[in-house]
């Protein structure tokens, strides 16, 4: 009987360690899926955002430097 016993217990506790595993690869699954799907759309965001900005630059006068540094809403533009 004992005997019994212990194989059940180690049959039980083997499945609840099984059942465990498949519910944290599933888990794992899930947020890999999701992460996937948002840095695919944030892909083709960045993809759509882009356009053309037009940038105009002054004139300039007798107090500026010789360098022009303005933003053109992609990055600084730094003119020499």
């Amino acid at each position: 009987m004992q005997n019994i016993r212990s194989v059940l217990m180690a049959i039980v506790g083997l499945a609840a360690i099984a059942v465990l595993t498949v519910f944290a690869a599933s888990v794992g699954f899930a947020l890999i899926g999701v992460l996937a799907v948002l840095s695919l759309a944030r892909l083709f965001a960045a993809r759509l955002e882009r356009s053309a900005v037009p940038v105009r630059a002054r004139r300039r006068s007798a107090r500026q430097e010789d360098m022009r540094v303005w933003d053109d809403g992609r990055g600084k533009i730094i003119d020499l």
